[in-house]
């Protein structure tokens, strides 16, 4: 019974020290890429290292390594999402918490097909709540502060470049076009919403 408790207790601390992903069916394009994500919790910052397949004659092929350090503690993955429109699936995974629980912080890292890997993103981890913006063809980051802040962004070698901002408080609305780090107002209009948490598809003109 002892030596029983002891595996039990052993098993679970295992468990908080290593975390594990693995996915096949949705990540870049269903069935040709399989990634394996394990994070390590054991030091004072987590560090999450990742394999990718491709798959070739019927077998996993190692196309790529990488890892890197983060702050939150949890493993989250998204696969299903193109952030950039060019029809393969992107990867995000949770990189940390923000002050406020709505904003949750992710590493994104990009596939480019040409070079047959994962880019990272390396300030993706400043902007919470990245996702794809059909309307403008770009990346949005939803913010929830004292105001919502909706974010868009172009890809820049691998980097996000802000480009445009729409802030919503006070029963008012500011767009901004964004040029060389200055915000250039756009427009200030009074704005009711029924939506407490709401958020925008484009700054010029503002839509929802």
């Amino acid at each position: 019974m002892y030596k029983l408790l002891f595996l039990l207790i052993f098993s679970i601390c295992f468990s908080q020290k290593n975390e594990y992903f693995s996915d096949s069916k949705t990540v870049i394009k269903a069935n040709q890429y399989k990634i394996n994500i394990t994070q390590n919790n054991k030091g004072k910052q987590p560090v999450v290292d990742f394999i990718l397949y491709k798959k070739s004659a019927n077998q996993w092929i190692q196309i790529q390594l990488g890892n890197f350090r983060k702050e939150e503690s949890n493993l989250y993955v998204t696969t299903d999402e193109d952030l950039n429109n060019d029809g393969y699936n992107d990867i995000k995974i949770s990189f940390a918490q923000a002050a406020r629980g709505s904003n949750e912080i992710e590493k994104l890292l990009i596939f480019d097909p040409k070079q047959q890997k994962l880019i990272d993103i390396t300030n993706s981890q400043e902007y919470p709540n990245l996702h794809y913006n059909p309307t403008r063809n770009c990346i949005n980051s939803y913010m929830f502060s004292g105001s919502n802040t909706t974010l868009f962004f172009k890809l820049r070698n691998n980097k996000l470049e802000n480009f445009a901002k729409v802030e919503f408080y006070n029963d008012s609305v500011y767009s901004y076009k964004i040029k060389n780090n200055e915000q250039i107002l756009l427009k200030k209009k009074p704005y009711q919403s029924s939506d407490a948490a709401v958020f925008f598809s484009d700054f010029d003109p503002i839509k929802e």
